[in-house]
């Protein structure tokens, strides 16, 4: 079994502290993968876009305060692990970020980033060990779990052990766990997965590029392999002689020892060279082994939860249509008693 990756984000605008804590972590010989972000808006792009064990927040920002962000991150509900750090040695500001949330609060010196990469593994390790056995964290995996549409998911996702769930295409609307079709409109999806990589509950992990279409941003892309002189697609090998082994024949006739490479897009059917190209990365969502037995518990106590609920909505039903006939009962007896009223 591979050792364990700590991925790290870390909020800094000054990469001088990032290749200190850099250097620290490779003398330690630990493994730590770090992230750099310098910016509060480039840290919300990057933070959705993976998975990462714990956030390292600086103080002092460009244009925001790491109490900010840390307040933001509140509003939605992140679980990930937060250390403040800074120069400034301001009580006040450690006091106000352990109130919010961050598990620590770090004076930027060459002493504590030392003694980084050891307290970054003890940080992850003591909040999932937390996040996996405190009460609060549980109720707020259980009340996921009871939105009909997360709670399939997460079944289907279990009972066939497809403990992985591979986005095929972002021009298809739906994701292809293992070699099985799994239909579901693609923006759903995507909110279902973000809500539970934030929580914990599954874990997304980057496993690849792919290039996209410059016009449409499509990643349903093919080589396109051309002459490297016209552009060519037409050619073939060459039998008039010399070194080089391939021959247009879309026009210029020239010789070459290799096509360039070059691509064309599906979706818009927009024809690129390769220097035009853009590429996203390309992830695979993981169910949280770690809390896989939890999760089938759940997925059980949530079903007993709705079956009740489904009862007691059918018992409410039961009520109002009784509600309904013994009314009309009442209106047909005042009926026939008003005629009686009118013979007599």
């Amino acid at each position: 079994m591979s050792e364990r990756v700590f991925h790290v984000l870390m909020v800094e605008d000054n990469p001088n502290h990032y290749k200190i804590l850099q250097r620290f972590i490779k003398k330690s010989g630990k493994p730590i993968e770090v992230d750099l972000v310098p910016s509060a808006h480039e840290f919300f792009n990057v933070f959705f876009a993976k998975s990462y064990d714990l956030i390292m927040l600086d103080y002092n920002l460009a244009q925001f305060t790491g109490l900010s962000i840390l307040k933001k991150l509140n509003e939605l509900d992140v679980i990930t692990p937060i250390v403040m750090v800074t120069q400034q040695k301001d009580p006040e500001i450690a006091i106000n970020a352990m109130k919010m949330g961050a598990v620590d609060f770090i004076i930027k010196s060459k002493e504590n980033f030392e003694h980084l990469p050891d307290k970054i593994i003890a940080y992850v390790t003591e909040y999932e060990n937390e996040l996996a056995n405190n009460d609060l964290f549980k109720l707020r995996r259980q009340n996921l779990l009871r939105n009909g549409e997360v709670r399939e998911l997460i079944r289907y996702l279990i009972t066939n052990k497809q403990f992985e769930l591979n986005p095929k295409s972002s021009t298809y609307h739906y994701y292809a766990p293992g070699h099985v079709e799994l239909e579901m409109e693609k923006e759903t999806l995507d909110k279902i997965l973000q809500v539970l990589t934030v929580n914990r509950m599954m874990v997304k992990k980057p496993i690849g590029v792919k290039v996209t279409c410059p016009r449409c941003d499509g990643d349903d892309v093919v080589t396109a392999p051309v002459c490297p002189k016209c552009g060519g697609k037409v050619f073939v090998k060459n039998t008039s002689g010399g070194d080089a082994p391939l021959r247009c024949l879309s026009g210029c006739g020239a010789a070459f020892d290799e096509v360039k490479i070059a691509y064309r897009c599906n979706s818009c059917f927009k024809e690129f060279p390769q220097e035009d190209s853009r590429y996203k990365h390309v992830y695979v969502y993981q169910v949280n082994t770690q809390m896989l037995e939890e999760l089938k518990q759940v997925l059980v106590s949530s079903d007993e939860v709705q079956l009740w609920e489904e009862k007691n909505k059918q018992y409410a039903e039961n009520i109002e249509q009784t509600k309904k006939m013994h009314e009309e009962i009442r209106t047909q007896l005042r009926a026939l008693v008003e005629q009686q009223i009118k013979k007599s």
